[in-house]
């Protein structure tokens, strides 16, 4: 009952954001999009309230808008600074999940389903602008274009010139208005 009670209360909060309209593009690279997006929320904000899972979102899906950025989700996650034989290098990644040298396989059941469940309903909004599809945002973007967050623990040296948005839960999301 708890299930699905989580699981119901995510769709509502996802569809609450903008009219639903069923978009349901036939093509490889959405299946693919939808699980490195999932995979993202699941790894950076799995403990996190749906706001806060939402906005990690948000932000992957910034960058994607972003010519700063790769134009494909799974792209902009699997970025690095440092690459060594062809692998990003250990800990020099954009998402730190992704090369810190720990599985990337999900092993919280339910956290995974609801991962998977927001990055589907966030792809399925109207107009959601992925450069393959070449549609644009309806949802609303409640972080104003951030396009980086970090945990409320660290103090990266990158923030010091960007502007605080938001904090959700124990991630502070920034802006940085100098390189838009």
């Amino acid at each position: 009952m708890k299930k699905l009670f989580l699981l119901c209360l995510i769709f509502i909060s996802c569809s609450a954001f903008g009219n639903r309209v069923v978009y349901e593009p036939l093509l490889f690279e959405y299946k693919n999009e939808v699980k490195c997006l999932a995979q993202n929320i699941y790894f950076e904000a799995r403990d996190q309230s749906t706001k806060g899972q939402i906005a990690v979102a948000l932000v992957t899906i910034n960058r994607v808008n972003s010519k700063r950025f790769p134009d494909t989700i799974c792209r902009v996650i699997r970025q690095a600074s440092r690459y060594k034989n062809g692998k990003p290098k250990k800990n020099r990644c954009q998402f730190s999940w992704y090369c810190d040298g720990i599985s990337d396989k999900p092993k919280e059941r339910l956290a995974w389903k609801i991962s998977l469940l927001i990055s589907r309903a966030m792809l399925k909004q109207p107009g959601v602008q992925i450069k393959h599809y070449g549609e644009k945002w309806s949802i609303e973007d409640f972080l104003n274009g951030a396009k980086h967050y970090h945990r409320i623990d660290v103090n990266p040296y990158w923030n010091r010139k960007m502007l605080k948005v938001v904090t959700i839960g124990d991630h502070v999301f920034w802006k940085d208005y100098l390189n838009e």
